[in-house]
């Protein structure tokens, strides 16, 4: 049956199957104003009709793009810091796993513990680093359809889905060994569960949001907690309603979020011991806010325009004020807290990306199809370059491999190495640097007495004082920095050890990576 439906702007006009000239379809489109139904028409037959064929389409676009904007070049890209320490502790006994994540990085530790017994499987290179991250995108791009289809019909869901798929933070993040695309995934799960939720209030609705929340918040649990504080706002602005529909949706939300709350809460204790992790973050300014958009989805100009989209695409339907929360309260709420305490990262608020992307495309389609298709063409136009410069060597912001490269050709016998004894935040990336990306023969690492990750502790340990050093005649020195002393972050022992008798003989400087050739001084 056809159903033309009456609010602002002119009659639209939508197609349902039916199974009885009584029966009607009620569209949910963002405003709530009543419906006309007119008379029943004859069913259609999807197979014959090539309906089938565009509903797989629909689904489809947004899905293949995601999965091919993830999988390109999957390791194209070095591993760089946070990835390292993932390699890192997958390699670990499930032991040295839980005693590591006593000290450091427990908030990081469901997400370990997962990918190892991935890794147990598909083994530890980049491409299975990586792929539990890309099939997530996948998945969320998906779901991020199926909320903008539910919501404003087919063209939405399309829109929503594509613009999803083009935010280059979105494969960016597909394509990284760390947990913040699978708690996208999880997230945008967590609004679909909730926008069910409030329209038909049930338990096992609640159940399912409680799920996926709880998912969510064990992947990261800062985003976990954000989120949460993002749907409380919808359900509080639900309330001014007169409908008793809200109130039993709020009872059920209030249980279901408190239980999917817990592990996030237990991992933020957990975390809250181990400041040390976060100690690199500075306080939030002006200039943050400003930064806003190239922070979050790595292109100012593609943020700024779903932004603005968002904006328009709000509305007063349910569906539209849970998106609302979901996708403004948690960059805004952390901004706030952020000039108070360190904690503003663009990343931490990426599962903000899917509600804005479904508010995007109906914000989009507001001002009709074609106008909607120019939006995803433009996003396409200033998404590429990023999505190209995200492919290099160095498109991780670390050119890890680089080091082969520079060491391998030029290795000597009697070579050794040596590593800055700390950093500002990626203090071990040095150490894991040269184990995973220069093959022997190379340089061996004669300082060191305990390798990382032993003992719960995340660095190595060395002989004190650098006495284990020996007299060799050439020493290369690998940083994380590309600072002008080779011997910055060294202890004073160390330092002077080798600063009395070698002298820099050539450096060789790329992005978050520093090698440093020294060769012993005659006397």
């Amino acid at each position: 049956m056809s159903v033309i439906e009456a609010g602002p702007g002119p009659p639209r006009l939508s197609w349902f199957k039916t199974t009885s000239p009584r029966e009607c379809a009620i569209s949910s489109h963002l405003d709530t104003s009543p419906r006309l139904i007119p008379a029943q028409q004859e069913p259609v037959d999807p197979v014959r009709s090539g309906v089938s064929l565009a509903a797989v389409l629909i689904w489809a676009v947004p899905a293949l793009t995601a999965a091919g904007l993830a999988g390109w070049r999957l390791t194209g890209a070095s591993l760089w810091a946070d990835e390292l320490a993932t390699w890192g502790a997958v390699r670990l006994s499930w032991a040295q796993l839980w005693q590591l994540s006593g000290t450091v990085d427990a908030v990081v530790a469901p997400y370990y513990a997962a990918l190892k017994a991935w890794c147990t499987l598909a083994g530890t290179g980049s491409a299975a680093l990586r792929l539990p991250s890309a099939l997530a995108i996948v998945g969320a791009t998906v779901v991020v359809t199926a909320l903008g289809r539910r919501i404003g019909g087919v063209p939405a869901g399309l829109v929503a889905g594509l613009l999803f798929a083009l935010v280059p933070a979105t494969s960016r993040y597909g394509q990284e060994a760390r947990p913040y695309a699978l708690a996208m995934f999880f997230a945008v799960l967590a609004v679909l569960c909730l926008v069910r939720l409030v329209e038909a209030p049930g338990v096992l609705r609640a159940i399912g949001y409680a799920a996926s929340v709880a998912a969510t918040g064990l992947l990261h649990p800062l985003g976990g907690l954000l989120m949460v504080a993002g749907h409380a706002t919808a359900i509080g602005c639900l309330q001014l309603r007169v409908d008793s529909r809200n109130r039993r949706s709020a009872v059920l939300w209030l249980g279901a979020a408190f239980a999917g709350s817990v592990p996030a809460l237990v991992l933020a204790w957990w975390g809250t011991r181990q400041s040390a992790q976060i100690s690199w973050i500075p306080l939030a300014t002006v200039d943050s806010l400003q930064g806003l958009p190239q922070n979050v989805f790595a292109s100012a100009a593609v943020g700024g325009i779903l932004l603005v989209l968002a904006v328009l695409g709000t509305g007063r339907s349910l569906a539209a004020v849970v998106l609302a929360g979901a996708g403004f309260v948690p960059p805004a709420l952390l901004l706030i807290v952020g000039t108070q305490t360190p904690l503003w990262v663009g990343r931490y608020v990426m599962i903000a990306i899917g509600p804005l992307a479904v508010l995007g495309g109906l914000g989009a389609l507001r001002a009709g199809k074609v106008p909607a298709t120019l939006v995803i063409v433009l996003a396409l136009l200033f998404s590429w370059p990023v999505q190209l410069e995200f492919r290099t060597s160095s498109g991780h912001a670390e050119d890890s491999a680089k080091i082969a490269s520079v060491i391998g050709p030029r290795y000597r016998a009697g070579d050794v190495v040596v590593f800055p004894d700390t950093h500002p935040s990626i203090p071990w990336a040095a150490r894991d640097i040269y184990e995973r990306y220069l093959p022997a023969p190379r340089p061996p690492d004669v300082l060191r007495v305990a390798a990382p990750r032993t003992s719960g502790r995340l660095l190595a340990r060395e002989c004190p004082g650098a006495a284990c050093l020996g007299t060799p005649p050439r020493i290369w020195v690998i940083r994380v920095d590309n600072s002008t002393d080779p011997l910055k972050d060294m202890t004073p022992a160390k330092r002077r050890r080798i600063g009395e008798h070698y002298r820099t003989v050539q450096s060789w400087k790329f992005p978050l990576l520093g090698v440093t050739l020294m060769e012993r001084s005659e006397v």
